[in-house]
């Protein structure tokens, strides 16, 4: 979606193609990263934080005026995809029931393709409707949010910090 966000603002291919190289090169050292993250204050506090941040850079894409600044959005989405990522299938795993891993993983996978296709549609549907792309972001951080509160609501196990086995949690609930 950023591809298409960044040439309807007027950026030519190389500036995308650029921030989308820069994201992936800055994702792999942040999703390590988070991983710290998630062992030190759990998972679910760590996508809370990530959701906070892509809630901020909707608001800076919206405002965002060159080229340097996409670059900048690149950095900060880099630093929060990849982790956010872990951490939710860590997370995830921990609420599943063990015997049906493969089944709630199915389910989890047919989700993420549902929102390929919800958050691009979404944003088409706002900057037709309203005749202006930049206005279309706003249509994801509604998506950040909702999931934010939905998240917020879940309870996690009793030791839900990233590295943790589930037979140590239930043998410490015992």
């Amino acid at each position: 979606m950023a591809t298409d966000f960044g040439t309807s603002l007027g950026f030519d291919s190389k500036t995308l193609i650029k921030a989308l190289l820069i994201t992936q090169f800055v994702g792999f050292p942040a999703a390590i990263a988070f991983g710290k993250i998630g062992e030190r204050i759990g998972a679910k506090r760590g996508i809370l934080i990530a959701l906070v941040v892509y809630l901020g850079v909707t608001v800076w894409g919206y405002r965002m005026k060159n080229a340097n600044e996409f670059f900048v959005l690149a950095i900060v989405i880099g630093l929060v995809q990849g982790g956010v990522q872990s951490l939710s299938r860590s997370l995830y795993a921990r609420l599943i029931p063990k015997d049906k891993a493969g089944e709630f993983f199915g389910f989890y996978n047919m989700l993420g393709k549902f929102a390929a296709v919800l958050g691009p549609m979404l944003m088409g549907l706002v900057a037709v409707l309203t005749g202006n792309p930049r206005l279309s972001i706003f249509a994801v951080a509604a998506l950040f949010i909702a999931g934010g509160t939905l998240l917020y609501f879940v309870r996690e196990p009793a030791s839900a910090k990233v590295g943790t086995d589930r037979n140590d949690v239930s043998q410490q609930a015992d």
